[in-house]
């Protein structure tokens, strides 16, 4: 066999085989005379047709069937004796049997492209501190106030600042362009509203009803409403006033707290640990980007289209042309990270154990999740190697220096 490989990408593999006649013809001998026992030709006894009869009548069958045993065997030795890692099927183009029976074909696979190991251990970090404790405490202790808010009708025309209770409807060209909305209480003057939204709004009061129409520009950061008219059509139920409560030992006794004391104690955890989880965040994403920066591979092109799905189901994202010009770059980095710390993790022996499993399975389980679904993950290769990715990050984490 005579094998030329061609250097296009690294992880791309495209090889020119050819099979020497002499294999070609063994390979149909051997097809053939496993089939010569059991062949059923009228006019002869079964296993007993002459060789030259079962040419005529399956020859090409069998030389067909010879190709595909050539194929695959051809396959396997390239991968022993090169030591590649394919990540796709191979596919057969291009293929051709000669009269002298020499067989030519292309075969192409893609694989993980081989790379050295930077020095991963010991990674030098920085821990960056979360600034602004006291005021993600007042941002916190408000959002609960506001939750807790009641609100009275006013038998005045609506001002800024107040709430009106409202149905809404919105048309684009005189049909529907969206479900109708019903009860929803909008501040007027909020910078959550469209400007014209909140000049329409001032001033209404119960039954009123109200139309406006927006024309969004092409840049407007929400693409669902960029470069579109909308007409707004609304029915004022109320005007309405928002009333604060205190923030005392009743508005934690409504929240489910003994005191404002328990209350206060409560969401400074709260911050404590979601700071926690901000700066464990971002030393993991410190250890990523030197990892990225430090191995410069190319992944397969299968790598990269599957992690863009998975950044997409992720996200509950569109396939569309700009989704992908603004995430193909991030899918091709998440996908070379993957193929480092796969790497390191087999250098490292770092394997999900059973424990490892059942850990994460539990979490499935809390989600509600039916036993037999949970059952079927078990051995789920997308779980198994999360779970070893997520161990080597926390390995990496633990040997890393940080400042």
């Amino acid at each position: 066999m005579e094998i030329n490989i061609k250097e296009t990408k690294p992880w791309l593999k495209e090889i020119a085989v050819t099979i020497e006649s002499e294999k070609v013809k063994k390979k149909v001998e051997e097809i053939t005379s496993s089939y010569a026992h059991n062949a059923q030709v009228p006019g002869f006894r079964k296993g007993n047709v002459p060789r030259p009869v079962l040419q005529r009548r399956y020859g090409a069958s069998f030389e067909s069937m010879a190709m595909e045993d050539l194929f695959d065997e051809a396959y396997k030795d390239i991968i022993k004796q090169h030591n590649f890692k394919p990540v796709t099927q191979p596919k057969i183009t291009d293929y051709n049997l000669s009269d002298d029976k020499i067989l030519k074909f292309d075969l192409s696979f893609e694989i993980i492209p081989d790379f050295e190991l930077k020095n991963y251990v010991g990674i030098k970090i920085k821990k960056q501190e979360p600034v602004g404790f006291d005021e993600e405490f007042e941002r916190r202790i408000a959002s609960l106030q506001e939750r807790c808010a009641t609100f009275t009708t006013l038998n005045r025309n609506a001002e800024n600042n107040d709430f009106i209770l409202t149905d809404y409807e919105i048309y684009e060209n005189d049909k529907p362009a969206a479900k109708k909305q019903t009860g929803v209480m909008i501040q007027i003057g909020s910078d959550k509203n469209h400007e014209e939204i909140n000049k329409t709004l001032i001033g209404v009061k119960s039954g009123d009803e109200k139309t406006v129409s927006i024309t969004f520009p092409a840049e407007y950061p929400d693409k669902d409403f960029a470069n579109r008219t909308l007409v707004y059509k609304f029915l004022v139920r109320d005007v309405k006033e928002r009333k604060l409560p205190e923030i005392d030992d009743t508005l934690a006794s409504d929240l489910g707290f003994k005191d404002l004391n328990e209350l206060r104690t409560q969401i400074n955890e709260d911050i404590k640990q979601d700071r926690a989880r901000i700066v464990d965040d971002d030393l993991r994403n410190q250890i990523y980007r030197y990892l990225i920066t430090e191995h410069k591979i190319e992944p397969p092109q299968t790598f990269i289209d599957l992690t863009y799905r998975e950044i997409l189901n992720e996200n509950n994202l569109k396939d569309s042309e700009e989704t992908k010009s603004k995430l193909l770059p991030h899918a091709q980095e998440r996908a070379q990270f993957d193929i480092i710390i796969t790497r390191i993790a087999e250098k490292e022996k770092i394997e999900a154990t059973a424990e490892d499993i059942n850990k994460e399975l539990e979490k499935f389980s809390a989600a509600g999740i039916d036993k037999e679904k949970i059952d079927m993950l078990r051995s789920s290769s997308v779980l198994i190697s999360r779970i070893i990715k997520n161990k080597t990050m926390d390995w990496l984490l633990d040997k890393a220096v940080i400042s």
